[in-house]
């Protein structure tokens, strides 16, 4: 998932290995800083997808693990980096990766 820094206000379109019925918490685990940060949050379920809105403040090129939680069962699980850059011309691996 690529999040804009710029914004103070973030929604994380999910597909939830199940569907909670509880209040969930999201963990934003710094991979720079090695912090866990745990915004309040609100969500929906629409067509299927976990709909989840958190107002945090990232920095520009920082990567997060996500884990969102429903008590004590893991609803997501995923990476986020940060970048102000257009999402249809970044690219995650940018020449990290070779197949041959």
């Amino acid at each position: 998932m690529v999040i804009n820094p710029n914004n103070s206000t973030h929604t994380l379109n999910v597909i939830p290995r199940f569907y909670p019925s509880n209040d969930l918490v999201i963990s934003l685990y710094n991979e720079a800083l090695k912090t866990t940060s745990t915004p309040a949050n609100t969500y929906n379920i629409t067509n299927g997808k976990l709909n989840i809105t958190f107002t945090f403040t990232f920095v520009n090129k920082d990567r997060h693990q996500v884990k969102i939680t429903d008590s004590a069962n893991v609803v997501y699980r995923g990476k986020l980096i940060t970048t102000t850059q257009d999402t249809q011309t970044y690219s995650q691996t940018d020449g990290q990766y070779f197949y041959s």
